[in-house]
């Protein structure tokens, strides 16, 4: 159950790309999809909990985790990946982005005692390499601030799945979920209105697709990976996640005509194998 409920997140995240680089050429800003996106995640969320009259419980001893996770770590790691972006080219950045599942393999072993086999970590490079592949071509060296930028994106993004993995110990995913989208939402709501770079004047195609993005990448598949890592070891879920390329991949081909290289196309073969392959394996 825990690696399906890691996949299914992959694949929804798979879809935000997509429904972003929709919104973006109908020139919305960054900020204002991701204060839009977060704000209508969290709206969603308490609406839908005091709707279903769900009671979630707080421990005192474990809230101010959640809470400094989500004005902190969470923004700084997509903040940092869109510097990133403006510095170098996307295949690029997501090149780099996806040797996250490394990094949280050693830091699951420092931090968490989780240990890993060698074979597993060979496995692990093979998923990781197979994700490079998808995502596009070797990374441009000399844009320093790009690589500084991305740099920060992947380690938080390690981060990420390392201090969750320690909270679910003391809370349950969906009490997390909303805090983490309540903080969010504050931080890039706030952050858009004192830059002045919030805008609500968008088309309704942008409108439709920062929505679906809010949905499906900040509600649903937050979710279902706290979920997957209330019960799997983070490196298994990191490498059970880098199936989230391989789903974009296909949506561009799908939706935005996008080509398929033979290069990505071994890529995909790659994580797919990797990932089957962990699948069938006992647990890490």
């Amino acid at each position: 159950m825990g690696d399906l409920l890691i996949l299914l997140s992959a694949v929804l995240f798979g879809f935000s790309p997509i429904l972003i680089k929709v919104a973006y050429s109908y020139g919305v800003t960054p900020l204002t999809v991701l204060a839009l996106r977060y704000a209508i995640a969290a709206i969603l969320f308490w609406g839908g909990v005091a709707v279903l009259g769900v009671r979630l419980s707080f421990p005192r001893h474990a809230i101010l985790a959640p809470v400094v996770m989500g004005v902190t770590l969470v923004p700084l790691q997509i903040f940092s990946f869109l510097l990133a972006l403006a510095y170098l080219p996307a295949s690029s950045a997501s090149v780099l982005a996806y040797v996250y599942p490394l990094h949280v393999a050693w830091m699951g072993w420092v931090f968490l005692r989780e240990r890993i086999r060698w074979d597993e970590v060979a496995l692990l490079i093979v998923v990781v390499t197979g994700a490079m592949l998808v995502a596009g071509q070797t990374p441009v060296i000399g844009a320093r601030p790009g690589l500084v930028a991305i740099s920060v994106a992947t380690l938080t993004n390690a981060l990420y799945y390392i201090a969750a993995r320690r909270m679910l110990r003391d809370l349950l995913p969906l009490p997390v979920q909303g805090i983490l989208l309540a903080a969010g939402a504050a931080v890039f709501v706030s952050a858009g209105a004192l830059t002045g770079r919030f805008s609500l004047a968008l088309p309704l195609p942008a409108l439709l697709a920062i929505f679906g993005t809010a949905v499906l990448g900040s509600l649903l598949a937050p979710l279902l990976l706290l979920g997957g890592l209330r019960v799997l070891p983070a490196a298994r879920a990191a490498m059970l996640g880098t199936v989230e390329p391989v789903v974009t991949v296909l949506l561009s081909i799908l939706w935005l005509g996008d080509r398929v290289s033979f290069v990505r196309a071994v890529g995909m073969a790659l994580v797919l194998v990797g990932i089957g392959l962990a699948h069938v394996r006992r647990p890490l």
